[in-house]
């Protein structure tokens, strides 16, 4: 598999809740994929693919009996199979961009991005209260990890944001949003991520090699 020869062409990513996150290691890689798949069927559906994951006993998981998987399990393996059955594996160092998405919702884990600068910039940056006094935005002390927590950005600190989040597999304009307002906010932050993922060039790259290698 030549893996430099393949590029994203969008990404799902979501957190999960209580419950899910008490799943066996198994059942946690084998939701994702169930996810992934019903997110992506409109894409999908009727095309010959296959499914990658580092977790390698799912790549056995079609082959095995059913008795060895609870009826969650099973219900998950059923719908999966209905569009595929070629599970393969990949190793996790060659995962980086899924890798990167599976960690993403531990802020202090996000490579490239500095909590401790954006705090000190939020106590500092004179603009920045100005602007948020202009809206309904309000900070307030959290312990990062607890919860959900999405930090206020000041404005030079924005553009770091955008870049280290869209860099991760250059995604469309709804999946860049999602993947940032999911995490941090600022004052018209739709409108911003709207003009920096329409000027990227290695996105506008991407389409133009998409455009002439179609068929």
């Amino acid at each position: 598999m030549d893996w430099p020869s393949l590029a994203a062409f969008s990404i799902f990513s979501r957190r999960l809740n209580d419950t899910e996150s008490r799943y066996s290691t198994f059942g946690r890689e084998l939701l994702a994929m169930y996810c992934a798949v019903r997110h992506f069927q409109h894409s999908i559906e009727g095309r010959e693919f296959a499914i990658f994951t580092d977790h390698k006993p799912l790549t056995f998981s079609m082959k095995s009996s059913s008795d060895k998987y609870s009826p969650r399990e099973s219900r998950h393996l059923d719908y999966i199979s209905q569009f595929s059955t070629d599970i393969r594996h990949i190793s996790g160092a060659n995962n980086v961009v899924a890798d990167a998405l599976s960690r993403i919702h531990s802020l202090n884990r996000i490579q490239g991005i500095d909590l401790v600068k954006l705090a000190q910039l939020q106590s500092e940056d004179i603009d920045f209260h100005h602007e948020l006094a202009a809206t309904t935005l309000q900070l307030q002390t959290k312990t990062i990890g607890k919860g959900i927590a999405r930090p206020v950005v000041p404005r030079s600190y924005r553009r770091v944001i955008f870049d280290t989040l869209h860099n991760l597999s250059h995604p469309g304009i709804r999946a860049t949003r999602k993947l940032i307002t999911d995490r941090f906010c600022w004052p018209k932050m739709n409108k911003d991520i709207k003009e920096w993922a329409r000027t990227c060039i290695a996105c506008q790259k991407n389409k133009v090699i998409n455009i002439i290698n179609a068929p």
